[in-house]
C-alpha cells in the first residue's frame, strides 16, 4: 500500500499541534466564561407526577398524550405541571413558560411554577423578569434558598446591580442549610472575605 507523499509528516505534527492548541483555547475559554457567568440553580420540588414519572415522561409520543388528557381535562394541574416539566427537560422555554402560566393562572402563589418560570425566563435571556419570578417567590416563601441564590446571581452577573446580590448570598449562608453546594457557591459568590 503506498503513502500520500503530498502531505509531509512534519506538517502533518504541525496541523495536529495546531488542532491540539486549539482545543486547548476553546476549553480554557468555556471555563472563564462559566466563571464569569455562572448559571441559576434549578430546584424542583415536585418531580414525579401521577401516572409515572418524569423520567420517562419524555418523548413526543408522551407529549401528545399529555396534551390529549390536558385538552379532556383543562383544569388537570398534575398534567399542566408534566408538560411544563417535559418541555423544560426538551429545552423548549417558551412552550414550558406557557404550561408554567396556566397553572400560576390557578393559582399566582405556587412556589414550583414560579422557579421553573423563572428558570424559563432566565433561559431565554429575560433577566428582569425572571428576577420578579423569584422575587414573588421569595414573597410566598420568604426562606426558599435557591430563590436568594438565584436572585443574587441574577443581580451580580445579569441585572449589574451587586449590591441587591449580596444580602441574597448572605441570607443563604447565615440560614445554616444543609445543602454544601449551594452554601459554597454563595460564599464564592461573596468573595474572599466571606
Amino acid at each position: 500500500m503506498e503513502t500520500n507523499k503530498s502531505f509531509p509528516a512534519s506538517a502533518q505534527s504541525k496541523v495536529l499541534w495546531f488542532l491540539l492548541a486549539g482545543l486547548a483555547v476553546m476549553i480554557f475559554s468555556t471555563i472563564v466564561y462559566r466563571v464569569e457567568h455562572p448559571s441559576i440553580v434549578q430546584h424542583e420540588e415536585q418531580r414525579r407526577m401521577p401516572g409515572g414519572d418524569m423520567e420517562n415522561m419524555g418523548g413526543m409520543g408522551n407529549i401528545t398524550a399529555l396534551m390529549q388528557k390536558l385538552q379532556d381535562h383543562p383544569e388537570d394541574i398534575d398534567t399542566m405541571r408534566a408538560l411544563g416539566m417535559a418541555f423544560m427537560d426538551m429545552q423548549a422555554w417558551e412552550k414550558s413558560q406557557s404550561f408554567w402560566d396556566m397553572l400560576l393562572k390557578k393559582d399566582p402563589h405556587d412556589v414550583i411554577a414560579l422557579n421553573q418560570k423563572g428558570i424559563c425566563l432566565f433561559e431565554l435571556k429575560h433577566y428582569a423578569e425572571a428576577a420578579e419570578q423569584f422575587e414573588h417567590m421569595l414573597s410566598t416563601e420568604a426562606h426558599n434558598y435557591h430563590a436568594h441564590y438565584n436572585l443574587g446571581i441574577l443581580y451580580k452577573h445579569y441585572l449589574e446591580q451587586p449590591d441587591k446580590a449580596k444580602p441574597h448570598f448572605q441570607t443563604v449562608l447565615d440560614a445554616k442549610i444543609d445543602d454544601p453546594e449551594l452554601v459554597e457557591s454563595a460564599k464564592r459568590e461573596l468573595g474572599p472575605d466571606k
